[in-house]
């Protein structure tokens, strides 16, 4: 009797095939696998304890920047309200944020019978309308020069 040949071959299974199970890695205590905060963010937290030179002062300024943001600042509403607006947040709502070559913060505003306003924090006169957007832009961006 003769073997036949059969295409069927059974190949028993290797270790390599079946590595041994891994035992948990347990991250140190305090850590988290992913930062329950969006990407970036933590970073910039982790700039602020370094500036403010500990985690307590770090979180005391986020606390003191959040309270500013809750309590309602009196200066914008008057000023708002002289320009028709019903608050501080339907000011800013209609305002458009710039910033000036030097790195100021100003805010350009449209307000009644299509005139554009410009201000910030410590310039709150508005002493002079613009017609345009466009005109109320260029008083805070210079023109450039033209040779």
């Amino acid at each position: 009797m003769t073997l036949q040949p059969t295409s069927d071959r059974k190949v028993r299974a290797t270790a390599g095939d079946n590595p041994p199970p891994q035992s948990q890695f347990n991250p140190p205590t305090g850590s988290v696998s992913q930062a329950p905060i969006p990407k970036g963010l933590e970073m910039q937290a982790q700039s602020l304890i370094h500036h403010a030179g500990s985690p307590a002062l770090a979180k005391n300024a986020v606390d003191g920047a959040a309270q500013c943001e809750l309590i309602p600042d009196f200066r914008e509403d008057q000023f708002g309200r002289r320009f028709g607006f019903a608050s501080r947040p339907e000011l800013l709502a209609a305002s458009t944020p710039l910033t000036a070559a030097d790195g100021t913060p100003w805010w350009v505003t449209a307000i009644a019978d299509n005139r554009w306003i410009v201000w910030n924090q410590n310039e709150m006169s508005a002493s002079k309308t613009y017609t345009s957007l466009q005109e109320a832009r260029s008083s805070i961006y210079p023109p450039a020069n033209r040779n």
